[in-house]
């Protein structure tokens, strides 16, 4: 007995270490958020949402009747909202012009998104005294009191945390990949660090501080020499480095070689999410350009330029070797990067007098988009809690009714860290993995998984890179980056040695043409720019001089020889899917393949009033078309019926006993332990479900999730295009407009995130085949007179289990999720659901209100009214209540179809405002409208270089070039540099 209590008691006291620790780490948002909600009572105004509450600055003013005594009938030039300002401060001129704030300053209930500003939005607070509040209160001599209090607290806590979360993310290793290679390199390495997995786990253990052992080397990781704050290289003997990461659903990689790093460098960074995540794990100060110095996102876009290898300057630069305990460095590591976040972040009363004596203040824009990601304290991932945990999203405003919700998911993470330790299923995977083999781990190739072979080769992978990342002979690098300057005088010398210096610019020449360059201090290169946007990197040349002193691009490599690695396969967004599967037999429901062209030439919906018997048609072959339809019909709805009436379901597998604040891998985790087999139910509009599937897809992957199983996709007319979705990673256009058509019909998330199309897009991208459910018998629901109200739950959930019970038998049995409407998860009106037929666990999935109670429990079902005024009950075994933030509550729709055409007289009055932009489709090809400073309506084209979207115009240096598999991402950038979205319908 006491050898089982031991564990428990370590367990509970793990726990008790946690939630303190959670709860004191300062948050710097949620403190700046309290500050300003204190600011609005102190004025009487404690019901307005601080996040909503503007402070906007103005160049003129006229006299008016509102509280200020000025209106302003612009845009504003600055505008924060209340807990930026906290955070901000109000700058210089502000400090020495306060009697004057009220003229061209105020505090509104709307930001940089109107024109006008009066009485109808602004709320009766004197800026001056705000100014004089915050002098008062000093937030960051606040924030570093709490900071400078949590370490003296946790410090030693934290370090065993920290252990904790390494040593059950080795443990999740071993059970996940058994016997793999790097099963066995995450034993060897824990072994190294001190950190050997034992049972039973002792606190003397965990607090153990040991030196890596011979023969592995603690490294850290750096990109152009700015060294990530939380992420360990351990480098072995025999070039191996395997890479820990906090924070991330698979934390441990392992990589053969220094390219293989390279590649999962260029995969984690190749979307404006990933690289979000990616950047997160660095200082904020690293994001920032100072000098000659770039900063750390166009240093990543410089080694876009070296994709098919690295050339050694921007990979681990400075490679450092860390000495002593790995966990006490990753605790120091987080302390300082608290301290330099805060010091990049912040404006105390200290920094302000010093700017007010010298005159100067640094320019805060540079600093909100670093912040914009953050919406939890980043050293929280070491202990472990997952990015996902904490909220990083960088489309989604922090909102202050979600922040104890974040912290019980980040508390609820950490536990799931500590539980992990004393998971006997996972001890004895580990126990697995010992043994004379472990001993060996150190010899061979390292290899994280056997990769299926692609059909794709190396040319036409490289085919599938955006186009200014192809590799190209030297002449044509340089196409299209000439320069109109005239070049005077002499090259300089010493550091400008053959460079021009022309009204501050720089140039060089090249077979005696001129180039723009730009001097990149962090890799001691210069670079060819586009003169047209000396600013951004979308499109550069990197340059290397010849022993006589003359310039010429660097080669950029293509692909060496040999099978893609998996990171590069990732980094282009293609599975490593086999690239035939053994095709499943036709059922007899099924339109004949010979006979879909000539289907598709009629509508066959419940719409069509010859099928419903009210019309009659002259078209013989119509007719023809529809005789099929009902036979195929009719034949699918007896079978099902008798099926249900006469099946033999089998026994029901055992419903988790989950935390109500069970994190998601708990969940996914806690579901697959008793079955194959995942159902979610949804309401097709709603965005909890979708969100759920993206966010956790990755943890669906390591769960050897292998298939996603969607109703609305038919296996007659949808599959072969999502065959070669699955293999390519490329929609076929015909695909594509019909998932549109779902994502516009069912009118999911309105900002386009989590939508139809982006779960079949994450889901590809981790290797997860997307399997039709559905016919065309069995969608369409086209009848004279309908059978049953629940002839479609009948017909779908019967055939649904025909294709799974096949696909698994033929195409091996694996781990599946589901995603269907919520009569066809579980039992519904006495028809058996996927749940109930497949032997799986039904999840209904709910979006509810901002500020109420989310979480994950037994399924009380919910009462539903159909269109007859009848009550059912909808009901699953599990129930998951996900909270909608204001930002999916509030935005409107795009991209739910391709962008519509606008005639011209509509523009003039939808645009009616300079800064005022939509996209449609001009001319047969998307395009964007905006209306110019002079009142113009100027048009720019849409290109598309693959799948990519981005436009061409130099006036826009920050969009110029900038590529993205989401028009949506244009409209948030164009958005974010002060214009103003208008949808086109």
């Amino acid at each position: 007995m006491a050898s089982r209590e031991q564990p428990q008691a370590v367990q509970r006291q793990l726990r008790a270490l946690a939630e303190p620790l959670v709860s004191a780490c300062p948050d710097m948002r949620q403190m700046a958020r309290e500050a300003a909600t204190a600011t609005l009572s102190k004025y009487q105004q404690p019901a307005l949402d601080p996040d909503q509450v503007y402070f906007n600055r103005f160049t003129t003013a006229v006299s008016a009747p509102t509280y200020s005594g000025w209106a302003h009938h612009e845009r504003p030039v600055q505008s924060l909202t209340l807990p930026q300002l906290v955070m901000q401060r109000f700058d210089v001129n502000d400090q020495d012009n306060a009697d004057l704030l009220s003229d061209y300053t105020g505090f509104y209930t709307a930001g940089a998104n109107k024109a006008v500003f009066d009485a109808s939005n602004q709320i009766p607070i004197d800026p001056q005294r705000v100014l004089e509040d915050f002098w008062a209160f000093d937030f960051s001599s606040v924030f570093h009191q709490r900071l400078t209090a949590f370490w003296q607290q946790h410090a030693d806590d934290f370090c065993v945390l920290a252990k904790t979360n390494f040593m059950a993310k080795v443990m999740e290793v071993c059970a996940d990949h058994p016997g793999s290679e790097l099963a066995k390199r995450s034993l060897l390495a824990a072994d190294a660090l001190g950190s050997e997995i034992t049972s039973p786990v002792t606190l003397e253990h965990l607090r153990r501080t040991t030196t890596p052992a011979q023969g592995s080397q603690l490294r850290s990781l750096d990109i152009g020499g700015y060294v990530a704050s939380d992420i360990l290289r351990i480098a072995m003997t025999d070039g191996a480095e395997l890479v820990y990461v906090p924070g991330e659903v698979d934390a441990l990689h392992l990589f053969a070689n220094r390219n293989e790093l390279y590649w999962w460098v260029l995969s984690q960074t190749n979307a404006r999410e990933n690289r979000a995540r990616f950047m997160s794990h660095f200082a904020l100060a690293c994001h920032a350009e100072h000098g000659s110095d770039v900063g750390l996102n166009h240093q990543l876009d410089l080694m876009f330029y070296h994709w098919g290898g690295d050339d050694g300057q921007y990979l681990n630069q400075r490679d450092q070797r860390i000495q002593g305990d790995a966990f006490i460095h990753l605790r120091d590591s987080a302390h300082q990067r608290m301290l330099d976040d805060a010091h990049f972040a912040l404006r105390s009363n200290s920094d302000l007098r010093k700017q007010l004596w010298i005159g100067y203040l640094k320019a805060f824009g540079q600093v909100f988009g670093p912040m914009a990601a953050l919406n939890w304290p980043i050293a929280l991932a070491v202990v472990g809690a997952g990015l996902a945990d904490t909220g990083l999203n960088i489309d989604q405003a922090v909102n202050g009714h979600t922040t104890a919700e974040r912290r019980a998911g980040v508390v609820g993470a950490v536990f799931a860290a500590i539980d992990t330790l004393f998971n006997a299923t996972l001890l004895a995977s580990v126990s697995g993995a010992l043994g004379e083999e472990l001993v060996e781990a150190g010899a061979g190739e390292p290899s994280t998984e056997i990769e299926p072979q692609t059909p794709l080769s190396s040319s036409e992978l490289e085919a599938r890179l955006p186009e200014p990342f192809q590799p190209k002979a030297p002449d044509q690098l340089l196409a299209g980056f000439e320069s109109n300057e005239i070049l005077n005088g002499a090259p300089g010398s010493g550091e400008l040695a053959g460079v021009y210096t022309q009204q501050g610019q720089f140039y060089v020449l090249i077979d005696d043409l001129p180039y723009q360059v730009r001097y990149v201090g962090e890799s001691t290169q210069w670079v060819v720019v586009d003169p047209e946007s000396p600013f951004s990197f979308a499109r550069h040349v990197p340059l290397q001089r010849t022993p006589e002193g003359a310039w010429q691009p660097m080669a950029r490599n293509g692909l060496k020889g040999g099978k893609p690695p998996k990171a590069l396969l990732k980094l282009l967004g293609i599975s490593a899917t086999p690239s035939a599967l053994p095709p499943l037999e036709v059922t007899p429901y099924e339109v004949p393949a010979a006979r879909r062209a000539t289907f598709m030439k009629y509508d066959i919906s419940p719409q069509n009033r010859v099928i419903s018997g009210d019309h009659f048609s002259f078209d013989a072959e119509a007719n023809h078309v529809y005789e099929e339809y009902a036979q195929l019909r009719d034949r699918l709805a007896a079978d099902a019926t008798q099926y249900i009436h006469s099946a033999t379901l089998p026994e029901r597998p055992q419903t988790p006993d989950l935390a109500s604040q069970a994190s998601p891998k708990q969940i996914i985790r806690g579901i697959y332990e008793n079955t194959d087999g995942l159902v979610i139910g949804e309401s097709h509009s709603a965005l909890g479900s979708k969100r759920f599937l993206i966010d956790n897809m990755a943890e669906l992957k390591k769960q050897q999730v292998k298939v996603l199983y969607m109703e609305h996709y038919t296996t007659d007319f949808q599959q072969v295009e999502l065959d070669q979705f699955n293999r390519t990673g490329q929609l076929p256009d015909k695909i594509q407009r019909y998932i549109k058509a779902q994502d516009f019909g069912h009118i999911t998330d309105r900002s386009g995130h989590y939508t139809f199309e982006n779960v079949m897009l994450k889901a590809q991208q981790h290797g997860i085949r997307i399997q039709a459910i559905d016919c065309m018998a069995s969608y369409a629901q086209a009848w004279a007179k309908t059978p049953s109200p629940l002839a479609r739950q009948q017909m779908m959930n019967y055939f649904a289990h025909l294709i799974i019970d096949a696909d698994q038998l033929i195409r091996g049995k694996s781990r599946w999720v589901a995603l269907v409407g919520n009569t066809h998860a579980n039992s519904y009106e006495g028809v058996p659901g996927l749940s109930e037929m497949q032997k799986a666990i039904g999840l209904r999935v709910v979006d509810i209100d901002i500020g109420q109670p989310g979480g994950i429990g037994v399924d009380p079902g919910f009462p539903y009214i159909d269109e007859n005024i009848t009550t059912t009950r909808i009901k699953s075994e599990l129930l998951l209540r996900a909270p909608l933030t204001v930002a999916q509550a509030e935005t409107g729709s795009l991209d739910a179809l391709p962008p519509p055409a606008v005639e011209d007289s509509q523009l003039e009055q939808r645009l009616s405002t300079a800064g005022d932009f939509m996209f449609i489709t001009r001319d047969n090809r998307p395009s964007l409208v905006h209306r110019n400073r002079v009142g113009q309506l100027v048009f720019t084209p849409i290109l598309v270089d693959d799948h990519f979207f981005y436009i061409d115009n130099s006036r826009w240096p920050w969009a110029d070039q900038y590529r993205t598999p989401e028009l949506k991402r244009l409209k948030v950038l164009f958005e974010r540099n002060g214009m103003h979205y208008k949808p086109a319908s």
